[in-house]
């Protein structure tokens, strides 16, 4: 008979006596604890597998996961961080999104995440509360929570959800965390559309420009993962430039420019780059020779004093 270290306990608590579950939203569920577990252990580089392991329950519902990997004491970490992460809040009481995440947030995570994955190896106990934080409001996450709680809040059968960390025993080896029926709201995104990312200095390639129609995309290679993308030429005197012949297209032409990036999220939590919009030209690029756009002045004066009053902003 097989034995595990770690399990994770999921109770549902029912408004009514009947402990019967409907399928489809249990395994909804099930799907969004499963994937969250996945995240984690792939982020820290802990193997493992999950098993569903039967229950007796004597009222509501109770789902026990018994986890199997090379490292008990890394498993424990790993379920920890889902719970501690699964009843962290995305939104506030208006509905607004109580951490408004920024570029800086993502490399400072990528960097925690490394830490604590040697951490890991190290035999260090304890989940850092900071990498906890972000990791809560990453995107990704954030997505898998909203899923979870979404299928149960329109499941009203549903009261409320409990979790805790089992032993070998089935004995509990963390206290219990719940989430209210209230609470559910909190965790549910009004919309997968992401604020916009703009790249104030990306470079593309032109391979095809669109002039005279707006409704066509232009196409070229971005130097951010040099991936090829069509994007959408809205710097209006950049094409009346070319148009007039001011600027001419030959292949090799290069733009420096001010690129906003629509993203939103995908069903499994991932940030998929709906569209690109060029909006400003800053200078244009053949080999080693630069020339610089009137609107491309324009805006590098503009950056020039918003630095200035940030640096006066300091000191007074």
């Amino acid at each position: 008979m097989m034995k595990f270290s770690n399990k994770l306990e999921l109770r549902y608590s029912f408004n009514e006596k009947s402990n019967y579950m409907d399928a489809m939203i249990r395994h909804r569920c099930e799907k969004e604890i499963l994937m969250m577990i996945r995240a984690l252990s792939d982020m820290l580089d802990v193997r493992l597998t999950p098993y569903s392991e039967p229950v007796a329950v004597t009222e509501g519902y109770r789902e026990v996961w018994a986890v199997a990997g090379e490292n008990a004491r890394c498993i424990s970490v790993i379920l920890n961080m889902m719970m501690q992460i699964l009843i962290r809040p995305t939104l506030s009481v208006g509905g607004q999104l109580l951490t408004e995440r920024t570029e800086q947030d993502e490399v400072l995570m990528q960097r925690e995440i490394a830490k604590f994955r040697r951490d890991l190896k190290l035999h260090a106990v304890g989940v850092p509360p900071k990498l906890v934080d972000l990791l809560s409001s990453s995107p990704r996450f954030c997505k898998f929570k909203s899923n979870f709680y979404e299928a149960l809040k329109g499941y009203p059968k549903v009261s409320k959800i409990f979790l805790r960390e089992l032993n070998e025993n089935n004995r509990p080896r963390s206290g219990s965390l719940e989430v209210k029926r209230a609470q559910f709201d909190y965790f549910i995104l009004r919309t997968d559309e992401l604020p916009l990312l703009v790249d104030k200095s990306a470079t593309l390639e032109i391979i095809s420009p669109v002039l005279r129609d707006a409704r066509y995309r232009w196409k070229g290679i971005y130097n951010k993962g040099g991936a090829t993308i069509d994007f959408y030429m809205q710097d209006e005197e950049f094409k009346k430039q070319m148009i007039d012949d001011k600027i001419a297209f030959s292949s090799g032409m290069c733009i420096d420019c001010v690129l906003e990036i629509s993203r939103r999220l995908s069903e499994l939590g991932e940030i998929v780059n709906v569209s690109y919009v060029v909006t400003t030209v800053i200078r244009t690029r053949f080999g080693k020779m630069e020339i610089v756009t009137p609107q491309g002045k324009r805006h590098l004066r503009k950056l020039e004093a918003e630095k200035e009053q940030l640096t006066l902003d300091f000191f007074a």
